[in-house]
């Protein structure tokens, strides 16, 4: 299955069947005070609930594969001056990206620098402690937009500082990885997904970049980065996903569409596009 997430003033699922590639359901809901609301990044679990970014309420919702909330996370606030107050223990301060690791949660949040960028819960709702920007105790994430997960490690893309930093599944710090296509680039990371080759470990990554050179590119734990071949035909990518099978799918033209790349990342087919199936409607 896969799950995007969109908004028009309320949040949006659409659940899609990626054997028969059709539409299985989908769903919508606002702020609980009958205000807008948002969807951004989406994970599932192994029971395929799926929590969904609500960047606008400050909140992670988990929605049921039937589309019945299960659970909010992060602690209810009024966006109150001053970033101490809401970088803070289980505090949200605009989640944009979520991953699930087993029986944890975590939110990439911020659109400033926060200590706390990335918080973890409990699939329960407890709070854990937050992973550290670089190992570090009061050093800052730079508003990271992207956070996935495997077997072994948690990646983030630490947006504002340019880099994907890596970190053990137990939260420890491990390394900072560049992301800049060349010398002198700025580099925006805003999305990250292991490419799943098996060939190294750790393992080569897929970045989605919104810097000086946007668009797709390949980090290898080690040597060059290098462009995807699919870049010619993707419009502002801003959201990766690896299915079962190992494929990438790429979230891209102002999160209208969903596209499969081949297994040497280059333009397959359009899996989804959200305006044929009642997007904005």
């Amino acid at each position: 299955m896969l799950a995007v997430a969109s908004t028009d003033a309320r949040g949006r699922v659409f659940l899609f069947d990626l054997e028969d590639e059709r539409l299985a359901s989908s769903w919508s809901w606002s702020a609980d005070d009958g205000g807008p609301s948002d969807a951004g990044g989406v994970a599932f679990d192994r029971a395929y609930n799926i929590y969904v970014a609500d960047t606008r309420c400050d909140l992670v919702r988990c929605f049921s594969p039937f589309g019945l909330p299960v659970r909010d996370f992060g602690v209810p606030h009024r966006r109150e001056v001053g970033s101490t107050v809401r970088d803070a223990p289980g505090r949200l301060d605009r989640p944009h990206a979520v991953a699930v690791l087993d029986d944890m949660l975590m939110v990439a949040c911020g659109d400033r620098w926060l200590v706390r960028g990335v918080q973890r819960f409990t699939l329960a709702g407890e709070v854990l402690p937050p992973l550290r920007s670089f190992g570090e105790s009061d050093a800052r994430f730079g508003a990271p937009r992207g956070v996935c997960a495997d077997a072994a490690w948690i990646w983030v893309a630490d947006t504002q500082h340019g880099v994907v930093q890596r970190f053990r599944r137990d939260g420890s710090f491990v390394a900072r990885i560049a992301t800049a296509g060349a010398p002198g680039a700025q580099s925006r990371p805003i999305a990250v997904v292991t490419r799943g080759d098996g060939t190294s470990d750790p393992p080569a990554l897929i970045v989605a970049d919104a810097g000086d050179e946007p668009g797709l590119r390949v980090v290898p734990h080690s040597g060059r980065l290098e462009p995807a071949p699919a870049n010619d035909q993707l419009v502002e990518p801003s959201a990766l996903a690896r299915d079962a099978r190992g494929r990438i799918h790429v979230l891209d033209r102002h999160g209208e569409r969903v596209v499969r790349l081949t297994q040497d990342l280059r333009f397959d087919h359009v899996v989804v596009d959200l305006l044929e199936v009642g997007f904005g409607g």
